[in-house]
């Protein structure tokens, strides 16, 4: 079974415990304004170009069969539509200045990868997370991977935004250590227009995985989306309804903005200023924490 990727990180220290290696699957079934993982969100490969590294010498345009690369403006661009990835134009690039994000891998690689670390696993109570994009886009993959880990004894992780159908929740928690799952709004008809989704399926995913798995909620906490008291204490009391217990607030960063302009994308919240700990910290002191709430703040 073979399954898309965009990225495997090794020796990583964040979404879990110890040392962990990190499985990104590409593929996303929201648009969240300020994802800061452009390259994960499309199924299909895309070419990415450095434009810092570009020296515009039109190499890649000489070379593409399809004529998919053009120069205009004062930089080149990639007609998707025409792009087959076949990868001549990364041939040529003098700079390194090109790269083709996703690739398509079998199961059985991704396992051999994940297990080159069990070691550090095992010393460090580490594992694998499997991140995204939306892993769950690819459900049987992600369950094939799950049940392999299981088999080798390796601890698991998701991170997900939740918007998952509910057969398949029950499917994938049993093979779960830990659940890192977001949570953007309480208003479905906001979280709809800052995400492409409304947030129904995410809300149950919470209730179903509190219940269940070792859950932590994620809040990334956006200028003009989620950053008022009163925004941030309806998702507090909405998690104290669902069940949860362990809630991480996540600033605003914009490390992902030269993506964008790698992948040839506008970035549709380019006026936002980062948020700093001490900012969040400010509007967490303006509401009433949940009694039954751990709520914790993380700059990542």
């Amino acid at each position: 079974m073979k399954g898309q990727l965009f990225h495997i990180q090794r020796f990583s220290l964040d979404d879990g415990d110890g040392i962990r290696t990190i499985i990104f699957f590409k593929g996303c079934n929201q648009r969240c304004v300020w994802c800061h993982n452009p390259e994960s969100l499309n199924r299909e490969p895309e070419l990415s170009r450095v434009d810092s590294l570009c020296t515009r010498c039109g190499r890649c345009a000489q070379v593409c069969p399809q004529k998919a690369v053009y120069f205009a403006e004062g930089s080149f661009h990639t007609d998707l539509k025409k792009c087959v990835h076949c990868g001549k134009c990364l041939e040529q690039c003098p700079e390194s200045a090109l790269k083709i994000e996703g690739f398509e891998m079998e199961a059985e690689e991704v396992i051999r990868r994940i297990l080159k670390d069990h070691i550090y696993y095992e010393e460090s109570g580490g594992g694998v997370t499997f991140s995204g994009g939306e892993p769950t886009l690819q459900g049987e993959f992600l369950l094939e991977l799950l049940k392999r880990c299981r088999e080798e004894g390796v601890s698991t992780a998701i991170e997900t935004n939740g918007n998952t159908p509910a057969e398949l929740l029950s499917k994938l928690s049993p093979l779960l250590d830990t659940v890192l799952i977001d949570l953007k709004h309480a208003d479905p008809v906001k979280h709809r227009a800052f995400t492409g989704a409304d947030n129904r399926r995410t809300i149950e995913a919470i209730r179903y995985y509190a219940a269940h798995n070792r859950t932590e909620v994620r809040i990334p906490v956006i200028p003009t989306f989620n950053d008022t008291p009163e925004e941030l204490q309806e998702l507090l009391n909405l998690l104290a309804d669902l069940g949860a217990e362990q809630v991480v607030l996540l600033p605003y960063h914009t490390y992902g903005v030269s993506k964008y302009k790698n992948l040839d994308r506008p970035y549709q919240l380019a006026a936002a200023e980062k948020l700093e700990v001490s900012d969040v910290e400010i509007l967490l002191e303006k509401t009433e924490i949940p009694e039954c709430l751990i709520v914790e703040i993380h700059e990542k």
